[in-house]
């Protein structure tokens, strides 16, 4: 299903006809875009040439000169020549690429490449390894595990005999020894002792755990800086230098010192904060809070509410959505059918089955007055419009301001990508460039 999905989000919209050449063509990625015909996948360039023949079972876009494709139930990479530079067939198991350094795997036994394909730790020095964080990464051999960095060395001898162990996160990783939970160093050293009955990653310096019933905060030293549960029932990870704990049924915002900064009040549920406001819950209603624990948006004024993404929130009253501030203001109404997300700092609305375009301060920069069936996201100042129905859908192109810079006549197409995108007009693909003149014929 992930794979699938990955395929999924390569092509922008659905139709397929077996009479042409192919039956997809993606949005160009680093100069090249993914194509299928019978279910097979391959990659054309910008002179519609086709570069990677459709041979793979699942492909993915390139990222930084390579692509990650299978066939027959193996993984490797290919380069934009199509040359394997992994070999397709040579490995069971192949992971993403993480700071410079790819998992690799054959009949249970692992090792790693870089983006040259060449082994930096052989397959079948290990019995199971991680992905890199912080420079190193875990590795295990005969049930006792260790890290390496990325030249393969051992900076951690594989010894340790522990039951799982984590990534580095600032510096230390959370190890587990039977029921029992501690941190070690990047020279393998047990600087907090395996004494937690539960831990959490480290977080702006400190990590919240529990021994015997009783929470803590404890820093890198292992040190105990914050005792929760002398007198609290419940405590969040710290963020944006702040926590969250309950006494009874109240919430309060406690500082790195353990001080309460705020007493927040009664919820069912209060969660971290992000971009300086926390969602909390009350009778199965959403509302948000600042740092001063003030309801910026009150609880239950809103049946749907999302997460702030630079400073909006997209919401929902009734069958009307709209957007509001950090402020709880409506910075676009709820008057709306239909909201999307911003894309370039515009987003899609809908009202009354007719479309239009909004800014981040609400204004209508397109009227709501379009007559188009179907929208996609502005993609390099240009959005994809359809209009007639789902079996019959003509697709075209508007621009920022509403224009119809290339008229909705093309059977399927793509997002412009790097200056140009792919249409298809009966059996044929075309290329075409920002003001719908045609390049090239696929």
């Amino acid at each position: 299903l992930l794979i699938l999905a990955m395929i999924v989000g390569i092509f922008q919209t659905g139709e397929v006809f077996a009479k042409a050449k192919y039956d997809e063509v993606g949005s160009f990625s680093e100069g090249l875009a993914v194509v299928m015909k019978d279910d097979k996948y391959g990659y054309i360039n910008k002179k519609g040439e086709e570069v990677v023949e459709p041979k793979y079972d699942y492909v993915e876009a390139f990222r930084e000169g390579l692509a990650w494709v299978y066939k027959d139930g193996k993984g490797g990479y290919i380069n934009k020549k199509g040359e394997e530079v992994v070999n397709v067939g040579k490995y069971d198991d192949v992971g993403a690429f993480s700071e410079g350094l790819a998992k690799v795997g054959e009949d249970y036994e692992y090792g790693y490449i870089n983006r040259k394909g060449e082994e930096v730790v052989n397959v079948g020095k290990y019995d199971n390894v991680g992905d890199f964080r912080e420079g190193l990464a875990w590795v295990e051999k005969d049930g006792k595990i260790g890290y390496i960095n990325k030249k393969g060395e051992e900076v951690i001898k594989v010894k340790l005999k522990y039951d799982d162990v984590g990534d580095f996160r600032e510096g230390l990783a959370l190890v587990k020894k039977g029921y029992k939970y501690g941190y070690i160093n990047k020279k393998g050293e047990e600087v907090v002792k395996t004494k937690y009955d539960v831990a959490g990653d480290f977080s702006e310096g400190l990590a919240l755990v529990k021994k015997d019933k009783r929470w803590y905060y404890i820093n890198k030293k292992g040190e105990e800086v914050i005792k929760v549960n002398l007198k609290y029932d419940a405590a969040s990870s710290f963020s944006e230098g702040i926590a969250l704990v309950r006494r009874g049924n109240n919430w309060y915002i406690i500082d790195k010192k353990g001080e309460e900064v705020v007493k927040v009040g009664k919820y069912d549920d209060v969660r971290d904060f992000s971009e300086g406001l926390a969602l909390v819950k009350k009778d199965d209603q959403w509302g948000y809070i600042n740092k001063k624990g003030e309801e910026v948006v009150g609880v239950g004024k809103y049946n749907v509410i999302g997460d702030f993404s630079k400073g909006l929130a997209r919401v929902a009253e009734g069958n009307k959505r709209g957007y509001i501030n950090k402020k709880g203001e409506e910075v676009i109404k709820l008057k709306y059918d239909e909201v999307w997300f911003f894309s370039e700092g515009l987003v899609w609305v809908k009202k009354d089955g007719k479309w239009g375009v909004i800014n981040k301060k609400g204004k209508e920069v397109i009227k709501v007055k379009l007559k188009y069936y179907d929208v996609r996201d502005f993609r390099e100042g240009l959005a994809m419009v359809s209009i007639g129905n789902w079996e019959t859908s003509k697709w075209g192109f508007i621009n920022k301001k509403g224009k119809e810079v290339v008229e909705p006549k093309y059977d399927d197409a793509s997002s412009f990508s790097e200056g140009i995108a792919p249409v298809r007009e009966g059996d044929n693909w075309y290329i075409i460039d920002k003001k719908g003149k045609v390049i090239r014929k696929i």
